[in-house]
């Protein structure tokens, strides 16, 4: 009796050369042309990945940038409302938009080279102008802080806020 594996087997081997024979001697291919246009629509796609990529890129550090502004600026008004609402307003004056208790010679929060100081801390960097007068009725403090950044793409914030005193002035509590 016959193996008939070996045969099937066999077959599919002639059948894989003579697959072989005619590729090796069939003329189809790519020619010089259609290989410099598809190397040409590759390079066109790659350009287009690549600066989406790099505008992807600069969108996000200029938003990084302006998120950071943002938060030092609240973090600043918000660092000064607690810190002069401990004082009642008679005890804190306000001259040259430089804020000082009236006891002290040294201001607590004023402009310096383009930063703003807590006496001798840096609060936020990059302030173009700080404005510090008070209020009308002379019992709260109204600011005003511009920045800019030197990032290209992130403009310039303005904050502003008033901060009313709640401590009591020492003639108010002795007239009651």
């Amino acid at each position: 009796m016959r193996k008939w594996k070996r045969i099937f087997h066999s077959k599919k081997r002639q059948i894989r050369r003579l697959l072989k024979i005619q590729l090796l001697k069939s003329e189809a291919g790519v020619t010089l042309v259609e290989l410099l246009a598809a190397i040409a629509i590759l390079g066109i796609v790659i350009a287009l990945a690549g600066s989406v990529h790099i505008f992807g890129q600069r969108q996000f550090r200029s938003q990084t940038e302006s998120a950071n502004q943002a938060n030092d600026l609240s973090h600043a008004l918000t660092v000064m409302s607690t810190d002069l609402r401990r004082y009642p307003a008679d005890e804190v004056k306000v001259e040259d938009n430089k804020i000082s208790l009236v006891d002290e010679d040294d201001p607590i929060y004023y402009l310096e080279n383009d930063k703003l100081m807590n006496q001798s801390s840096v609060m936020i960097d990059y302030v173009s102008s700080f404005t510090a007068k008070k209020t009308a009725d002379r019992k709260g403090i109204h600011i005003k802080i511009s920045v800019n950044s030197n990032e290209p793409g992130v403009e310039a914030k303005d904050y502003q806020t008033t901060i009313y005193f709640r401590a009591e002035s020492p003639e108010t509590t002795a007239g009651e």
